[in-house]
């Protein structure tokens, strides 16, 4: 079987085994050198002042970013154009009050879209989503995020489908927190939320007074971490073993030609799509460097179905507006061009 899905994502057999390391006790010398070891390389990845890693999905490791970053009595900008922007802002509600603009499914957001709602707003806080993937968009996160942060607000991005396919340098990106979920680009199983906090949100978490949270709290995370290197609940360990393994891979490969096998690879899958004679559904320059998404002509189910049965590739459909009649190939992780031909000459046949 060939997963092509944009998460769950395939997992090579070396990270798979990592999982079958004998247990250890969270409470031990042994965890607190593995925990240590993955935090501080996601730190230096992210450029961040703080990372976390917990155990959870990527939508809990948002929510924890935005119950610690946004205090209830704010405001927080939040600019979708998708379902999964649509969830940021559906946390954001929860915790703090939303302002909350959308744009039409494929497009994408640019400082252009946002630099008037950020103008006019009075938010202390700004969240989005890097790649919304649902439609293969890739938003221009670092220039809505840096120009955001220059008139005074903290800011927050959802990279769960981006990293580390997509460039990203927290200081850079003038980025205060950030997310990914290890079934994602680090091609490990579900389970795990890799946080990144800045200095300033280090600060402004540390300075309030209550924090609506228990498990999410993440002076707690901080305080254990400083204490002994471990975590204050019990963590998926055999998850955090193949995060481990993951991450030497990401090491011998180096972070920027990861970034460029993703963006080479992505340009190929479209390529061959269009050629194929179906429409992509991003908007031209902000199209997915994870993953592509396009038109299947009103038969989507059938063409994944018979995808699946007949040569034993697994790819998903859209989302939300694009629900019926969308496709979506991820080319996250650790897919392979051999995989995508696989997939793309079987798509062609198909269709014909």
């Amino acid at each position: 079987m060939i997963l092509l899905g944009p998460g769950p994502v395939y997992v090579p057999e070396e990270i798979r085994k990592e999982q079958t390391k004998e247990m250890i006790t969270h409470r031990s010398p042994e965890f607190s050198e593995l925990y240590r070891n993955i935090v501080e390389r996601l730190k230096t990845y992210l450029n961040s002042k703080e990372s976390y890693i917990l155990t959870g999905s990527g939508t809990m490791g948002l929510e924890t970013l935005i119950l610690n970053i946004a205090k209830p009595e704010e405001k927080m900008i939040c600019l979708t154009n998708g379902v999964f922007g649509d969830k940021l802002s559906k946390t954001a509600k929860i915790y703090t009050n939303a302002e909350v603009h959308s744009l039409d499914a494929g497009k994408g957001w640019n400082l252009e879209r946002a630099k008037k709602i950020i103008d006019e707003s009075n938010a202390q806080v700004l969240g989005m989503v890097y790649n919304e993937t649902g439609y293969g968009v890739r938003n221009h996160a670092k220039e809505i995020i840096k120009y955001a942060k220059e008139k005074g607000m903290f800011t927050i991005l959802d990279c769960i489908s981006a990293w580390p396919g997509t460039p990203l340098d927290m200081k850079e990106f003038g980025l205060d927190g950030f997310v990914t979920g290890s079934q994602k680009g680090p091609s490990c199983p579900p389970g795990l939320a890799l946080l990144g906090l800045s200095d300033e949100a280090v600060q402004r978490i540390n300075s309030r007074d209550r924090i609506p949270s228990f498990y999410c709290d993440l002076r707690e995370h901080k305080k254990r971490y400083e204490k002994d290197g471990q975590t204050p609940f019990t963590p998926a360990i055999s998850l955090m073993w193949a995060l481990k393994k993951s991450f030497d891979l990401i090491d011998s490969e180096g972070m920027e030609n990861v970034r460029k096998r993703h963006k080479e690879l992505s340009e190929y899958v479209r390529k061959r799509v269009v050629g194929a004679g179906f429409e992509l559904i991003a908007e031209p320059e902000f199209e997915s460097y994870t993953v592509t998404a396009f038109k299947s002509n009103g038969n989507a189910k059938e063409l994944r179905k018979r995808l699946k049965e007949e040569f034993g590739i697994v790819i998903v459909g859209c989302k939300g507006a694009y629900a019926e009649n969308g496709l979506r190939i991820s080319n996250m992780g650790h897919v392979t061009k051999e995989m995508l031909d696989n997939c793309l000459d079987a798509l062609e046949k198909i269709k014909e």
